[in-house]
């Protein structure tokens, strides 16, 4: 049992957050985190609230400027699984910061207004009423990707959506290693967020893709009502862990949720 002078390690804590833990290992680290006297609830609150704040204290046109100035260098090599979200204390460093964070709320086109290929729509009990973008960052501006479009690691990501109806949604992808990652809400996020209709919406951070081989494919999914976002991710993992159906099966969702995929094939 942990004891106050022995605290849950900050690493593991994020790594809850982020939601990279298995079922069992994040129960564990929960309840260490309570035989600790602390708030699992607070604990991921306070993450989020931190993420905030760094996202407050460095501006977006700052940060973008960096990423561009750091590409025009030339992209460092890209680490396994860095899956960088912005997420509290881990994260908080000057330089990882710059790295991984491109937080435009405005959308920027497709280059030459060309239309991107359709996307794969699985129906549920509602008609598919909203749409899935992935971005990629570049020196010379965002492009947006189409389904079945090559990426390679290192490559900085920022995902997006439209909607004209309203709703609550989920944005998550998984990936040839089988790793699940939620990306809206925030990592630990329990309830499925609104969607905001009318335009198009950026999440307000980007990621750098790890080096998972094979796929990275990006899911949204809606509903008419707020949903638990737990059974979710475990349908996510579920799919995640049948290698051959994972690039194009739907999520085993029940009735009543619509979803929307895009997947990208990695490159080295």
């Amino acid at each position: 049992m942990s004891t106050p002078d022995k605290k849950t390690p900050a690493w593991l804590v994020e790594r809850l957050a982020q939601g990279e833990l298995d079922a069992e290992t994040a129960a564990g680290v929960r309840a260490r985190l309570a035989a600790e006297g602390r708030s699992p609830e607070d604990v991921l609150a306070a993450l989020a609230r931190a993420d905030a704040e760094t996202l407050a204290a460095h501006p977006p046109a700052h940060v973008a400027a960096e990423v561009r100035r750091r590409a025009e260098r030339g992209r460092p090599a890209p680490r396994p699984r860095a899956r960088l979200f912005l997420g509290g204390a881990a994260f908080a460093t000057a330089g990882a910061l710059a790295l991984v964070l491109v937080a435009r709320p405005t959308a920027v086109p497709a280059p030459g207004g060309a239309p991107a290929r359709e996307q794969t729509r699985i129906k549920g009990d509602h008609p598919p009423a909203a749409r899935l973008y992935v971005y990629r960052h570049g020196s010379d501006g965002d492009q947006r990707l189409a389904d079945g479009e090559h990426a390679a690691p290192g490559d900085l990501l920022q995902l997006a959506y439209a909607t004209a109806d309203q709703g609550f949604g989920l944005l998550l992808s998984i990936d040839g290693a089988g790793t699940v990652t939620q990306h809206w809400p925030a990592p630990g996020g329990p309830r499925a967020l609104p969607l905001r209709v009318g335009g198009e919406v950026r999440l307000s951070s980007a990621y750098e893709l790890d080096a998972a081989p094979a796929f990275e494919r990006f899911f949204l999914v809606r509903a008419g009502q707020a949903f638990d976002v737990a059974p979710i991710i475990a349908a996510a993992r579920t799919l995640a862990a049948r290698t051959a159906e994972a690039r194009r099966a739907p999520l085993p969702l029940p009735a009543g949720f619509d979803q929307t995929s895009l997947a990208l094939e990695k490159t080295r």
